[in-house]
Order: C-alpha cells, then structure tokens, then sequence
C-alpha cells in the first residue's frame, strides 16, 4: 500500500502531455542520425568570447572534480563516473574554454562523429541540445565551414526537432529550444526558427514566475538557463537575418527579469544559496552574468521576491536567504529537496549556516540524505521528510506553504507537509539590526528536531547549557529539551564532502532560536 501511494502522489502530478511523451518515449528506437551528402549553407553567429571553465587539459577531461585521460581516442560513452559525468562529456563545452587549441578542437569533433553511430548517452536530447549550441559557437567563433562537420551538425538538429523532451519538460525543453533557435539562425532555416522561436518565448512565458525566479526554484539552474538566454539574445541582437525584433524585445525583458532575481538571492559575498539542486562551479557566477549582460544593454536592479518562495533578508551585520516557496513547479520537481522553511546564514560576508549542499545525482543514500528534510537548517518530525523525496528526481506527497504574515523585518508562515501525521509546522523568522530570532511552534506530536549547519571551518568558542558562543556572534536556544553536535559531511561542489558541525535541538510543541552576531 504504502509503494501504491508513493506511485500515485508522483504521478497525479504530471501533464497529460508528459504521460504520453513518457510512453512514446519507452516505444520509439534508439536515436540515430541520418547524415545528408549535401553541405548545409551556414552564417555565423555572435557570441561573447569563449568563457567556458578549464575542463580539458592535453589528454585529461575533468568535470564534477573527476579527472579522466583519453591518451588515444576519447571514450564518448565512458560511463565510470556515473551518467552526469558522461554527459558533461558530450555536451563539448571545453570547445569554448579560452585558449584551446583551434585543431584539437577540430579533432575531438571527428572523433565524436567516427562514434556517434555506437553512442550511448550522447544522442540524449540535453547533451545534443548543449552539444549544438557549444559546436556552432566554436564554428563561429573560430570562423570554420568544414563541410563534414556542418553536415553532422545539421543531422543532431533534425534529430533534436524529433526528440523534444516533452515527457520532462522544465529547463530540458528550455535549452532544447535554444539550441534549434541557434540552429535556424546558423542553417537560415525559416521554417525551423519559426518553431524555435516560439517554444522559447511559450516556456520562457511558462518557466518565469513573476519575481523573475525560474520555476524550478534552483538558484544553480537559473543561472545556467540565464547564461544560455543571454548568449542567444546576443546571437539575435547581432543577426541581420531573421526580423522578428519584437521577438528579441521579449527574450532581452525575460534576462532582465532572470537577472534581477539572482542579483537579489545572491549573497553580497557573491554567492548563491544552494538550496535545491544546486553547487557551485557548475554554473557562470553572478558576477560573470552581470558582465555578460551589461554588454548587451541589461543594467540589473533588486526586485520584489515573491511566489519563488526565496526571501533575502540584509542587515548592516548579516543576511538571511530563507526558502518560504513549495516544491514547485507540481508537473517537475526534480530538483527540488525537502527543505520548507530552510535558511542560510551570513554575517559579515561570510558564511555561517549553510545549506548541506549537493554532491552526486546517483541514486544513492547520499543523494537521498542530500534531499532529505534532516539535511536542513529547518525542522523534523518522526524522522520523516516534509516532502516525499525518493529515486534521485522524484517527489510524492509535498509539502503545500500558507504565508501568514509578511513585513520587512518580519515573516511567518505554516506549511501542511506533516499534516498526513497530524502535525503542523509554523516558523516565523523576526530579523533586528544585529539580531535573528526564528520561532518554530508544531501543534502537537512528538518531540521535534530543528537543525542548523554549521559552515565548514565554523566552530563553537564555548558550549553552555542552551548558549554556543561563536567568533562572530551567540546562537541561543529557549525551551529546547535537549541541545547536541554531530559530526557531518556537507558540500559546495560535486564529488566534493568537508567537514562540519550540525547543531540539533529537540524540542515540544514551540522553540525560540536568537541569533546575535557581534563586531
């Protein structure tokens, strides 16, 4: 019973479009492409200079701090280091890291195409739709019309045109989008534009919520999505083939929007929060997405946060990004955690609570900890997850948030994630010039847990009955039952755990958490 009800909290969330994709999907043939003898025309595009992160050094591709030498031909189907790995392989994005060597670029293309009929992995529509965007950006940048490569690159096209990924939807049928989009613009595909240019505009319309925030509510992924917008606005703005400007207008106003949402999340140190699916070196910084959008006309402000569910909270002393939004959006919450009513902490610039972070996609007990309630800085009970968070993407029953009450300095709210077990949750967060006071109040139950994560580094100076004084402040506790440490593992990076401290407070039915940091 209990596997039935997991099946069908997952299911009754997804589109019928969804549900029918998913089946043609498990009936259609592998992926093949069909190579026409006839060498496309193509026009180039205008792109930024490559910026790309080192991933490729002589013989030795590193991504998600796993390092892999191909001394002869690369395996584009090497699967060792998981299916993420492998497709951060195919996606090609060391094309366009600076400073790579014009002929070597030439020759891992070649490669790829003597494989491409025993791939495994790589005719994925994600890795074919990055994979497109990364050869023609390199084509254009390095000025090249090689007619081998244009015609297997027109052939991935087609292929995508195909193979949408309308049984996922979210940020993959996004980046399929843009990837046709600056297909039609390099093959001067009329027909294809058309379709391209508005599945971008529908999903753009669809993916922003109103605060600018993308819908699947990861920080890291916004900033990928944002990137990938900004360079196909470029590409367009510098384009004298297509005429549909009013198009352009509403794809330059959409990166304003995205990028005035994470000016406003991102920490004055410059770092996002990683809350959901989210690590650092994975995605541009914030600061490299203002550069690159100030080239292109975009001057980004703070805005209003709203039904994105993050909220920024900044004091003279520190800064709060709470998680306040529900698992979200119902149709995909593949990236989501259990994590209502989460919180980082930073005072004076640096970082004091943290998010427990994300290391590894497999579906492992380490991903499943990852997602899990107990990884956050919020409350648990009966040992169990405020959100259904089970198989690596998937979620169950979730957690629905009701905002209470909301003022610059103050903000409460209850979400109904344990209402199945009879218990509700209600946090309020009330924020001073030096002060942070979370009160947690659950109406009944058992005793319950709050936690907070220390940041890697971060040690308590002296530990008192409900009190821990700190170098850069106090954390106090009142009407705890019972306060204690362990020894954990958080992350910032992929393949990459440090060291920390988690504080655990038990307490019944209300708690008060004061938080005082100090000069």
């Amino acid at each position: 019973m209990k596997n039935w009800r997991l099946y069908w909290n997952t299911i009754r969330h997804l589109r019928t479009q969804q549900l029918v994709y998913q089946t043609i999907n498990r009936l259609r043939s592998k992926p093949s492409l069909t190579i026409e003898a006839v060498p496309p025309a193509t026009t180039f595009l205008a792109f930024a200079a490559p910026d790309k992160p080192q991933s490729l050094t002589g013989q030795t591709f590193t991504f998600l701090n796993q390092s892999v030498s191909f001394p002869t031909e690369v395996d584009w189907n090497y699967a060792n280091n998981g299916k993420l790995w492998q497709y951060n392989l195919n996606y090609f994005d060391f094309l366009n890291q600076p400073g790579l060597d014009v002929e070597q670029g030439i020759g891992l293309i070649r490669q790829f195409m003597r494989q491409s009929v025993e791939l495994n992995g790589g005719l994925d529509p994600y890795p074919v739709s990055l994979r497109i965007i990364n050869w023609i950006r390199f084509l254009s940048h390095h000025q090249l019309r090689l007619a081998d490569i244009d015609v297997h690159l027109r052939a991935q096209v087609r292929l995508l045109q195909s193979r949408l990924e309308y049984h996922l939807l979210g940020n993959h049928l996004l980046e399929n989008g843009f990837a046709l989009l600056l297909g039609s613009l390099y093959f001067q595909d009329r027909s294809l534009y058309q379709k391209a240019i508005s599945l971008v505009r529908s999903q753009l319309t669809e993916q922003l919520l109103r605060d600018g925030g993308h819908y699947e509510r990861s920080p890291m992924y916004h900033q990928i999505i944002l990137d990938r917008l900004l360079d196909t606005c470029q590409a367009l703005k510098k384009d004298d083939w297509h005429t549909d400007r009013d198009a352009d207008g509403l794809l330059l106003e959409q990166a304003r929007r995205m990028l005035d949402w994470l000016v406003t999340i991102t920490f004055s140190n410059g770092a996002i929060p990683l809350m959901n699916d989210a690590a650092d070196e994975m995605a541009p910084t914030t600061a490299q997405l203002r550069a690159k959008a100030e080239r292109i006309g975009i001057n980004p402000q703070r805005t209003s946060l709203s039904d994105s569910g993050f909220r920024h909270f900044l004091t003279p002393m520190y800064e709060v990004v709470a998680n306040i939004g529900t698992v979200g959006p119902a149709h995909q919450p593949g990236h989501a955690h259990a994590d209502t009513f989460s919180f980082e902490l930073h005072a004076h610039g640096q970082p004091v609570l943290v998010d427990s972070g994300t290391s590894t996609y497999a579906v492992n007990a380490r991903r499943q900890w990852e997602r899990s309630t107990a990884a956050h800085n919020t409350v648990q009970l009966f040992d169990a997850d405020s959100s259904e968070v089970w198989g690596g993407f998937r979620v169950g029953r979730r957690a629905t948030v009701t905002l209470l009450e909301e003022t610059p300095a103050l903000i409460r709210a209850h979400h109904d994630g344990y209402q199945h077990l009879g218990v509700s949750h209600e946090r309020q967060w009330v924020m001073a010039p030096n002060q942070l006071a979370i009160i947690d109040r659950i109406n009944d139950g058992p005793t319950a847990v709050a936690r907070f994560y220390l940041a890697p580094g971060v040690r308590p100076l002296t530990v008192n009955a409900n009190r821990m004084r700190f170098s850069w402040g106090n954390m106090e506790w009142q009407n705890a039952v019972k306060i204690s440490q362990k020894a954990v593992q958080v992350a910032r990076q992929f393949n990459q755990l440090q060291p920390t401290l988690v504080i655990e407070v038990q307490f019944k039915k209300t708690v008060r958490t004061i938080i005082t940091c100090v000069e």
